[in-house]
């Protein structure tokens, strides 16, 4: 089977798993309330839906060349599958999981918490407030608690197992005693394969049930903690050992009183932290500044004094780490007035691309999002539209040989090239190393200041390949005319310097260093094991050791 084929067999296999009956698995759901739709009702608004997505969301085409899923082509099994829903949370559900079938992280049904966010965005992003305003709280919240995670599982349950995506594969880093002791598994070993589907070939067979990621380097979707739906049936599990031994078991889920909690770096990564978090490193010769989300730039005054304290003492000291691991976005503004402006000693000049689909639903987001960024205070941008039938005048032979093929069709706008330049603000510029700390929880926004940082060479960027989708404008938004159901998805496909696609290719570090397999299982075991950490400790983290190398290196 040539690749293209094996690609839309999975793409079947994915819509298969979706819609088909699944023998043996459970998912534990919200009790259906309030006012029910009618079969009618429910196909106006998947029909609303499915169109303004097909004419106007930026990835596809791009989905089906480079993950193997034609969405478009499902169009039928989803109205089947809207028909055949008993009630509002089965339809809610339905929704969801369609929207999960496009695989892009901005493409969902909006949370409570994004809904808050939207009803307070400023005046001048009014297609926003007008969609938020057929809609409520109340019911978004009933329509977010049905959409919610679609893999949820019996609380205190797991598999007696957990392995985490490294260096592409799926390491296991915890086993229960009881598996350990009669099993011979243990830390270390990996994943070979799942009632005898190759791991990887599994794992994207889950689509529509939770977000999947892409790893640009092997070209394949992988979850970060491995977690398969939850099944009252066991699972066949292959495992490997390091000296290539393997090992077939059969596991189930089972009620685990001291499962690890999922290892993400950096290491002092947790909710009661603040959200930054800035100790100095090495007896004080490196000023370390992590950042948890990039918060709405309008309600960051407090971090920004608390940076703006921080940043003050940095002048005699010769490197300063930026971690945004773990933090998945938020407002871009955050990061351009917080953190480079003040640390800028000159203008940093970035330039990248963007493309939009030809739908007319999305032109008003676009002009309102150009708006709103003309007005950011020390940023200046000029942008231009490029000929499609006069490209090779414009672009280099790289970026056109890497220009996503499918925007050079009808049913996308031409290319737009542009050059954003950050003007420094003066309060405390910083003529140290700086290096940006990256991994693939990188997205949005965090995203944007990778991509930023890597193409302006303000900061050295080290670490995973990020997460992708910096699209350059803020997600779009669209309420279903009955259910009320608010969804996003993307407005526009950003375009890396080297116009490839910020949603295929992501942002490669400077310095790439994966997490090795014996810092991860070391981490997991000491905290298991009781200890706390006060501040990130490179003893346990690959990348922040390889970091700390280069900032004291002469």
């Amino acid at each position: 089977m040539d690749a293209p084929a094996k690609r839309r067999a999975k793409g079947r296999r994915a819509c298969s798993l979706l819609f088909a009956a699944l023998a043996g698995l459970v998912v534990v759901l919200l009790v259906s309330c309030g006012p029910r739709l009618s079969t009618e009702q429910k196909l106006e608004d998947f029909r609303y839906l499915f169109g303004i997505l097909r004419d106007n969301h930026p990835y596809l085409d791009l989905k089906a060349r480079v993950e193997g899923y034609s969405w478009l082509a499902h169009e039928k099994e989803f109205e089947d599958a809207i028909r055949a829903s008993r009630s509002d949370k089965e339809f809610a559900e339905t929704i969801q999981r369609m929207l999960l079938l496009i695989n892009n992280g901005h493409t969902s049904i909006i949370s409570s918490q994004v809904f808050r966010l939207i009803k307070n965005l400023p005046q001048e992003m009014a297609p926003w407030l007008d969609e938020a305003a057929k809609t409520d709280a109340e019911a978004v919240n009933r329509w977010s608690s049905y959409a919610a995670d679609l893999m949820r599982y019996p609380q205190g349950t797991s598999l007696p197992f957990r392995a985490w995506y490294c260096q592409g594969e799926y390491v296991v880093y915890w086993v229960t005693p009881d598996l350990a002791s009669n099993q011979e598994i243990s830390p270390g070993q990996t994943i070979v394969s799942i009632n005898g589907t190759p791991v990887h070939e599994f794992v994207e067979s889950m689509r529509g049930l939770t977000r999947l990621r892409f790893d640009p380097s092997r070209r394949h979707l992988f979850l970060t903690d491995f977690l398969p739906p939850y099944a009252t049936r066991s699972y066949r599990v292959e495992f490997r050992d390091p000296a290539g031994k393997t090992t077939q078991i059969d596991v189930r889920f089972e009620k685990v009183s001291n499962a690890p909690r999922s290892p993400y770096l950096p290491t002092n990564l947790g909710k009661s932290l603040p959200n930054v978090f800035t100790p100095m490193l090495v007896n004080g010769k490196v000023a370390y500044l992590h950042i948890q989300q990039m918060t709405s730039y309008e309600s960051s005054q407090g971090e920004a004094q608390i940076l703006k304290e921080f940043f003050a003492k940095l002048k005699d000291v010769p490197a300063l780490i930026i971690d945004i691991r773990g933090n998945g976005g938020g407002d871009s503004r955050f990061w351009l007035l917080n953190v480079v402006r003040p640390l800028a000693t000159h203008p940093l000049a970035e330039q990248g691309g963007s493309v939009v689909r030809a739908g007319e639903y999305i032109r008003p987001f676009l002009v309102a999002n150009d708006s709103l960024g003309a007005k950011i205070e020390g940023m200046t941008s000029r942008s231009d539209i490029l000929d499609k039938g006069n490209l090779a005048s414009v672009l280099t032979q790289e970026q056109l040989r890497n220009l996503p093929p499918e925007v050079l069709g009808p049913g996308f706008d031409a290319p737009r090239v542009s050059e954003t330049t950050i003007l420094p603000s003066g309060e405390h510029p910083y003529g140290g190393k700086v290096f940006l700390l990256v991994d693939p929880t990188v997205f949005s926004s965090s995203e944007g200041f990778a991509q930023f940082c890597r193409a302006t060479g303000w900061a050295t960027v080290v670490g995973e390949c990020t997460g992708g989708d910096s699209g350059g404008s803020t997600p779009a938004m669209v309420t279903l005319p009955n259910s009320r159901i608010p969804v996003f998805f993307p407005s526009g496909m950003g375009l890396n310097p080297n116009f490839t696609a910020n949603e295929e290719m992501h942002t490669m570090p400077d310095v790439v260093v994966e997490r090795s397999p014996e810092d991860l299982i070391k981490y997991v075991q000491a905290v298991s094991g009781g200890k706390t950490f006060t501040e990130p400790d490179p003893e346990y983290d690959t990348a922040l050791r390889e970091c700390l190398r280069l900032a004291l290196e002469e």
